[in-house]
């Protein structure tokens, strides 16, 4: 475990005051990462447009060279640099101060929109239940309505955070055990019609899969995200590789199995749109599994927001820290002692930019995600040869060349769906925000430099 030497070690302006009132254990742990990574199968539904057998497909063979390497770095780093900050602190430490920066930059950029998504989503599956939100000034006040309550309990702490996704996440998951219970037995009966064919007529393997990519990607992000409160974890360098280790298969079989059971049901892949699931469970359990399941629907935007802020209100806090950001950003609330003015401009943002669509957002989350992520291989890569020495309670299996193989498979994955990227229809809006981002972060970093070389210049 690293001391304060390694924050002095990397230039840090000064050291970071105790954040909250109690660490948060380990079931509540598991379900915060349950909602930073996934919160369920929804918003899953449009991967089946890829043709029935390549969706089953996409979701185990993206988990393995996907998810399964992103999240075995962030159970290695996480468990040797257990600081606050998390992946901007591995990254600092491996590759340098420029980078760990610009991690943390894209990163908060890519929590800034995928955050967003959730009170689109909350609108969404409110709309599958019956209310009608098509007044525009309705719906931006529904969205207000969820994202007002969840910042104030980001504001009481990580364990009230973490108490509040373990109660979301069991509310949302018992209608798809039950979903499981009743359909399971006959989808394998019919395992052979529900996997064929495996992409709709005239389409090819790889175009089917390319269909499929991003959303299937982006269901699978955000493994390292809630390392930011190392700090706010009990003995984060035990429980938080042991919570990432519960949490993957936990994602995995709730994405795999209700589409498998959802397809029998449903086997019409024009009919797996965003937000029908509660359709999907009509057709298999009838009218009170469907509501249930659109229940679970609001309940999981929630705790994907609310587990989202969490994790993402923490790096202007530590940028804040490093002098990136303003002070104001690292001043505590008097009673919880959490960053209350970081975690409110982050909810702020996420409301201004709730106002796009969710494809939109979806391909701008895979390509901000991606870059950060590259930089926290690159740090994986560089401390496993140079610090060999560093304490690592959980380590990956294999040595180096593993470690390597591990880095160059989601390498590959990104490399596909940026080509697919350029073929998109949001690729003017995609363009712009990583335009806005770059420019954003480099004169971000060049003032803080500034400021540093000359306090008297700025």
């Amino acid at each position: 475990m690293l001391t304060g030497r390694h924050r002095s070690s990397s230039n840090a302006v000064g050291k970071l005051p105790s954040l909250g009132k109690g660490k948060l254990g380990l079931l509540p742990l598991v379900m915060t990462i349950f909602f930073c990574v996934s919160g369920g199968p929804y918003g899953l539904e449009t991967v089946v447009q890829s043709g029935r057998g390549m969706a089953l497909i996409l979701i185990v063979v993206v988990g393995i060279i996907w998810a399964l390497p992103i999240a075995l770095l962030s159970a290695e780093l996480g468990s040797a640099i257990p600081e606050e900050g998390g992946y901007y602190e591995w990254v600092k430490r491996g590759v340098g101060q420029r980078a760990g920066f610009a991690c943390a930059w894209l990163t908060y950029l890519y929590s800034c929109v995928d955050v967003a998504i959730y009170p689109v989503l909350f609108v969404k599956y409110l709309g599958a239940l019956g209310f009608d939100l098509s007044d525009p000034v309705a719906n931006t006040a529904i969205r207000l309505a969820m994202v007002v309550p969840l910042t104030w309990l980001n504001i009481k702490g990580a364990v009230s955070s973490g108490n509040a996704a373990l109660l979301f996440a069991l509310a949302l998951l018992v209608p798809f055990v039950v979903m499981l219970g009743m359909g399971i037995i006959p989808s394998v009966e019919h395992f052979g019609q529900i996997v064929t064919p495996l992409t709709n007529p005239g389409i090819s393997t790889t175009a089917a899969a390319a269909t499929g990519l991003f959303v299937i990607m982006w269901n699978y992000l955000g493994w390292d995200s809630i390392s930011t409160i190392s700090r706010e974890m009990k003995d984060a360098p035990r429980i938080f590789p042991k919570a990432l280790m519960i949490g993957l298969p936990l994602v995995i079989l709730f994405y795999l199995l209700p589409v498998f059971v959802g397809l029998n049901a449903v086997p019409d892949i024009s009919k797996w749109i965003e937000g029908s699931w509660p359709t999907i469970a009509t057709a298999v359990g009838g009218r009170s599994l469907g509501i249930a399941v659109g229940i679970g629907g609001v309940l999981s935007a929630a705790g994907l927001f609310v587990a989202g802020l969490l994790a993402a209100s923490r790096i202007p806090f530590v940028l804040a820290a490093d002098g990136y950001m303003p002070r104001s950003f690292t001043k505590l609330h008097k009673e919880y002692a959490t960053p209350t003015r970081a975690i409110i401009t982050s909810a702020t943002i996420y409301v201004i930019l709730s106002g796009f669509s969710f494809e939109q957002l979806a391909e701008v989350d895979v390509l901000l995600y991606s870059a950060a992520l590259l930089l926290e291989f690159l740090a994986l890569v560089q401390l496993r040869r140079r610090n060999p020495e560093l304490s690592r309670p959980f380590r990956i299996p294999g040595g180096l060349p593993v470690v390597i193989l591990l880095s160059v498979l989601p390498a590959i994955l990104i490399a596909g769906a940026t080509i697919q990227m350029f073929r998109s229809a949001w690729l003017e809006t995609v363009a712009l925000f990583a335009f806005a981002g770059a420019t954003g972060g480099a004169l971000v970093w060049y003032r803080a430099r500034r400021l540093r070389e000359n306090p008297s210049s700025l």
